[in-house]
């Protein structure tokens, strides 16, 4: 492996030299002297042997050539391979390896140079890399909302970027060589005292008083941090102005907010709570008074300790089907625990909000303990007017029929005694016609009798006797025909479908008594030509109908019933509702009027 070279170093590329191949062992001229030992070797040892050897031999002139021949091998073979074979093997050899040195070196030639372009390339990616980030960073500063001052160490502006001068109003041209102080208000004394100790070493943040070129002032964050040498020191600062007026508006407006919501909340004369996760997260001062507890003791308590066990189950259903998002019944009424042991009433609504992340109910509550015990009162006291009026009603009814009884056995049997006395005393007069006193007589007769006839006729409007003697349905069909004879313009459509037995004892006289009521006053003011009354089982009920098709009226109005029992629309509903019924009454200009009274019977009656 290379060394690492230094950046932008030259690249040390040396071609392969003659000095650097290794050369063979042996040089050329002492081959060559080799050669020429080995020579006269072979011409003395051949000399030898035709000396000493052929004039003795006797044999073939082949033997002696091949003894020639073996004998010159055997003496100058390893005079060839030391001096001649084994050095040229050698050269060959050596001729390799520096074949192969050539090879490696051109190699690491190559090598070298292709790692010398690579390095080349990178660092020229590298250098365009870093123009690009260069270039890129200041775009962003130049583009960004944020007045960006790069200084000197003694404050003298270096950069200023656009949006500088867009909130500044000073261009850079302008300001450059200026101090930052002078340009932008940020005094000395500030930076100094922003800057001493530990800023001038991490930095410095804070709200600073900026102007402008034109005089007028705003309120700026400013973040100052320094920028180092590679030697540790300080070359200089940037800042960064942020205008903050919004913000300090908002802030004033949230503050303003916050103090119209704080004196609103703690004086409003209902308490307010938050409650989130079965806690009670927040309530108001007018909240601990009503439940008689100090804040340090309900928060983050459990609201179920301060609902009466009887009506919490209430409660936590609805609070839940409202946290769940399903809704529920806005308003409610349950009772609190007071602190000293009393139940008081309160009266509550709830709404779903986001508080910390997560649902909650925001409530007010309402202390209606007075205004429960008023209503209470008032329960109670027309519950005694209605058992009042019942017993009125009741005791009118019985003075009636003692009033009607008397009338028909008092009065109307001595009436009718004087009649039977007065025929029978013309019966036993003499001198037939002619006796003037008889004529006298017979002229009271009919007086007498239709005196018993309208004691007859008094005593059945006070308490018609077919009521108590035949029922409901007879003193019906009796007042019909009565109300026909009165009112002989009028048809009367009756449409009874019950029986009597399915008529309770005790709704008889009183729907009798609202009947009437509604024919007389139909007869009096509707201007009708036909009145329909119906008496029948409706899915348990028991209605009574009473239509006309007359003028009709607004039943909005107030009107005053005058006939001779003194009832009126009221008398008829407080006489619906004495047995727990209703009455309904339906009228408009033109269309007639409608009464009906209903009552739910007993099980076994309606069945």
């Amino acid at each position: 492996m290379t060394a690492p070279l230094r950046q932008n170093a030259p690249i040390p590329i040396r071609p392969v030299r003659p000095e650097d191949v290794p050369r063979s062992a042996e040089s050329p001229g002492r081959l060559i002297r080799s050669f020429l030992i080995v020579s006269a070797i072979i011409v003395i040892t051949e000399m030898a042997i035709m000396i000493f050897i052929e004039p003795k031999f006797e044999g073939s002139i082949w033997t002696m050539a091949f003894i020639d021949s073996g004998t010159l091998i055997l003496i100058a073979s390893p005079l060839i391979y030391r001096l001649m074979v084994k050095p040229m093997a050698r050269d060959l050899v050596a001729k390799a390896e520096v074949e192969r040195a050539l090879k490696v070196m051109q190699a690491t030639n190559e090598f070298l140079r292709h790692d010398a372009e690579e390095r080349i390339k990178v660092e020229s990616l590298e250098r365009t890399k870093a123009d690009a980030r260069v270039q890129f960073q200041a775009r962003i500063l130049a583009v960004v909302q944020q007045a960006v001052v790069a200084t000197g160490k003694g404050g003298v502006i270096l950069y200023w970027n656009r949006f500088a001068e867009w909130m500044f109003g000073w261009t850079e041209e302008e300001v450059r060589d200026q101090t930052l102080a002078k340009v932008t208000g940020f005094t000395a004394e500030a930076a100094r005292s922003g800057l001493s100790g530990f800023g001038a070493v991490r930095g410095w943040t804070g709200e600073v008083k900026s102007v402008r070129r034109d005089g007028s002032s705003f309120p700026a964050y400013l973040t100052c941090s320094p920028i180092w040498r590679a030697d540790g020191s300080v070359a200089g600062f940037v800042y960064t102005f942020i205008d903050i007026t919004d913000r300090k508006s908002a802030e004033s407006a949230i503050r303003d907010s916050e103090e119209k919501y704080s004196t609103v909340v703690e004086s409003s004369p209902t308490g307010i709570f938050i409650y989130r996760n079965g806690r009670l997260e927040f309530a108001n001062q007018r909240f601990y008074q009503m439940v008689g507890r100090p804040q340090e003791e309900l928060i983050g308590r459990d609201v179920a300790d301060l609902i009466h066990p009887d009506d919490w189950p209430m409660v936590r259903e609805l609070w839940r089907r409202r946290l769940s998002g399903a809704g529920a019944t806005q308003d409610y009424e349950c009772r609190i625990l007071h602190s000293g042991g009393e139940v008081r009433w309160i009266s509550g609504r709830t709404a779903l909000i986001r508080y910390g992340g997560g649902p909650a109910l925001l409530g007010n509550i309402q202390d209606i303990t007075e205004r429960h015990k008023a209503e209470q009162a008032l329960r109670d006291s027309r519950e005694t007017l209605h058992r009042l009026s019942a017993r009125l009603m009741s005791a009118q009814e019985s003075e009636r029929q003692r009033v009607a009884r008397e009338l028909h056995d008092s009065i109307g049997q001595s009436l009718s005694a004087v009649k039977f006395m007065v025929e029978r005393a013309l019966d036993e007069q003499s001198g037939g016609a002619g006796n003037p006193q008889g004529a006298t007589l017979r002229t009271v007769v009919p007086v007498i009798q239709a005196a018993v006839e309208e004691v007859r006729r008094i005593s059945m409007a006070l308490r018609p006797t077919t009521l108590d003697d035949l029922g409901l349905i007879a003193t019906i069909a009796w007042f019909a025909r009565e109300f026909q004879g009165t009112y002989p313009h009028m048809e009367i459509e009756r449409l009874i479908e019950v029986e009597e037995f399915e008529v309770p004892e005790a709704l008889k006289t009183n729907i009798f008594r609202i009947l009437q009521e509604a024919m007389n006053n139909a007869a009096k003011h509707s201007q009708a030509s036909k009145i329909t009354v119906a008496l029948r089982q409706i899915l348990g009920d028991l209605q009574l109908v009473v239509r006309d098709n007359g003028v009709g009226f607004n039943p909005g109005e107030t009107r005053r019933n005058t006939s001779g029992g003194g009832f009126g629309l009221d008398s008829m509903r407080e006489r619906a509702e004495l047995f727990g019924g209703s009455l309904i009454l339906t009228s408009s200009p033109g269309k007639g009027t409608l009464v009906i009274a209903r009552w739910a019977l007993p099980e076994e009656t309606s069945s």
